[in-house]
C-alpha cells in the first residue's frame, strides 16, 4: 500500500520551480496529493495525482496556463489567505475523504501557515527549507521568529539541501535530530554529457536564472567587464525571467555604459525544456550568487548542477550550500562572495585553459552530479525519511 503525502505549496506551480514537481516524481511508492490556494494548469497537473484546487478556482472553471497571468490577483489573494486562511479551512474538510498519511509543506512560511492543521488532524508534518525562508522571511518577519520555534518543536523533521542551510537552522533552535538533508536533484539523462571542444584564447559565458539580486548578475556583468582587456575573444549569454525590474534597469544601464552590447547577447524566459539544448552552445556556466541586504540566499540551485550534467565547468560562489555542489578545481571555479576580482580571474582562467584541461572539467563535472545528484536517490532517502515517520518497515 503506497504512502500518502499531501505536499503543500503557496502556489502549484511556476516554471521556476519544475525542481518541486521533479521531486514529487521521483519519489518511488508514494500516493502525491498537492494543495495550494492558488493552482496553475501549466503542464504539472498530472491525472495520477490529486490536487484540492480551490473551490472559488474550480467555480471559475478555468485555471490560469502560468505564473505570469492574474499575477496581481494571485498576489492579493495569497496575502488574504496568509490573514484568513479560507482555503486550509476548506482543506481540513476535504481531505477526510483521502486523509492523507503525511503532510509535506515546501517552504518554511508555507510549514507555519499549515501547522495547525497538523494538530487538529494529528497527520506528522514534514518542512523543507530551500532559499528565502531560511533567513529573509524572518527578518522581514519578526514573528515568524517565534512560529518557526514552534514549527522546529511540532514538526516531525526538517529538510535542508546541504550543511550550510543544517547549520542555519540548528543556529535558529532547530534540533539537529530533526533535519533531514534532501539536496536538490536532477535527472542526469535530462541533460546528458555533451561533447565540447576548448580552445585556450576564446570562451563562451553563460547565467541562466531568475533575475533577482541574490543570483549576481551584476557581479556577473563587472567581472566579465573587467576580463574583457585581457580576453577580448569572449562573450556572454544572459536568459531568465525579468522579475527584479530595478536591477534589470541597473544591468541595462551597465552594458550600455561599457559598450558591451556586442559582447552581451541577453534572452527572455528560457522553457525548461529547451535547455539542454541551449547550453550546448557554451564553455563555462556562471552564477556568483551572494546574500542580499535583506539575507536573502540560495539553498542549492539547480542549474548549476543541471550545466555540469552536460559537460559543462561552473564558475560560482563560495555562497550557502553550493560549494557541495562544484567542486573547486575539479568541476569549475569558485570566489568568494562579491569578489568580482576573483570572478574575472576564474573567468581568465577557463578562457586560457586548452582542451586536454577542460576535457578533466568536464568529465569531473558530469561525473560528479550522476554519482551525488541522481533525483532518483534523492527521492528514494525522501521516501524512507517518510517510512521512519509512519515506522513502516521497508
Amino acid at each position: 500500500m503506497k504512502v500518502k503525502v499531501l505536499h503543500l505549496f503557496d502556489a502549484w506551480l511556476p516554471h521556476t520551480m519544475n525542481w518541486a514537481y521533479r521531486i514529487l516524481d521521483a519519489t518511488p511508492e508514494v500516493q502525491v496529493q498537492v494543495a495550494a490556494p492558488w493552482m496553475m494548469d501549466n503542464g504539472y497537473l498530472r491525472e495520477d495525482y490529486h490536487f484540492y484546487i480551490p473551490k472559488w478556482q474550480q467555480w471559475m472553471g478555468k485555471l490560469p496556463k502560468n505564473e505570469w497571468q492574474m499575477l496581481a490577483f494571485r498576489r492579493i489573494l495569497l496575502k488574504f489567505e496568509q490573514i484568513y486562511p479560507i482555503y486550509i479551512r476548506q482543506l481540513e474538510k476535504q481531505i477526510q475523504t483521502q486523509k492523507p498519511d503525511l503532510l509535506h509543506a515546501h517552504f518554511g512560511p508555507v510549514g507555519c501557515r499549515y501547522l495547525p492543521l497538523a494538530q487538529k488532524t494529528g497527520i506528522p508534518l514534514v518542512v523543507s527549507f530551500y532559499g528565502y525562508d531560511y533567513e529573509k522571511a524572518p527578518l522581514l518577519k519578526p514573528a515568524l521568529r517565534a512560529r518557526y520555534g514552534e514549527l522546529f518543536e511540532q514538526a516531525a523533521a526538517i529538510t535542508a539541501a546541504g550543511p550550510k542551510g543544517k547549520a542555519v537552522l540548528m543556529a535558529q533552535g532547530c534540533p539537529e535530530s530533526k533535519i533531514f538533508i534532501s539536496p536538490m536533484s536532477m535527472r542526469p539523462e535530462e541533460f546528458p554529457q555533451h561533447k565540447r571542444f576548448k580552445e585556450p584564447g576564446q570562451l563562451n559565458l553563460v547565467q541562466v536564472a531568475t533575475i533577482t539580486g541574490k543570483k549576481g548578475f551584476m557581479d556577473t556583468l563587472q567581472a566579465f567587464q573587467m576580463a574583457l582587456s585581457r580576453c577580448p575573444n569572449i562573450t556572454l549569454t544572459l536568459a531568465g525571467e525579468r522579475h527584479d525590474t530595478a536591477l534589470v534597469a541597473e544591468m541595462r544601464q551597465f552594458i550600455r555604459q561599457h559598450q558591451l552590447e556586442s559582447k552581451v547577447q541577453w534572452l527572455d524566459f528560457l522553457p525548461h525544456t529547451q535547455l539542454a539544448d541551449f547550453l550546448h552552445n557554451f564553455e563555462v556556466f556562471i552564477q556568483p550568487s551572494h546574500y542580499t541586504a535583506d539575507r536573502d540566499c540560495e539553498g542549492g540551485p539547480v542549474s548549476i548542477l543541471e550545466a555540469q550534467s552536460g559537460g559543462m565547468p561552473v564558475i560560482c560562489t563560495r555562497h550557502f550550500d553550493m560549494p557541495t555542489e562544484v567542486l573547486h578545481e575539479k568541476t569549475g571555479l569558485l570566489a568568494e562572495e562579491r569578489d568580482i576580482a576573483g570572478l574575472a580571474a576564474c573567468i581568465e582562467r577557463f578562457y586560457w585553459m586548452d582542451n586536454a584541461v577542460y576535457q578533466e572539467f568536464s568529465q569531473n563535472a558530469g561525473a560528479h552530479v550522476r554519482n551525488n545528484f541522481d533525483i532518483r536517490q534523492t527521492g528514494i532517502r525522501l521516501k524512507n525519511l517518510y517510512n521512519n515517520i509512519l515506522k513502516i518497515e521497508f
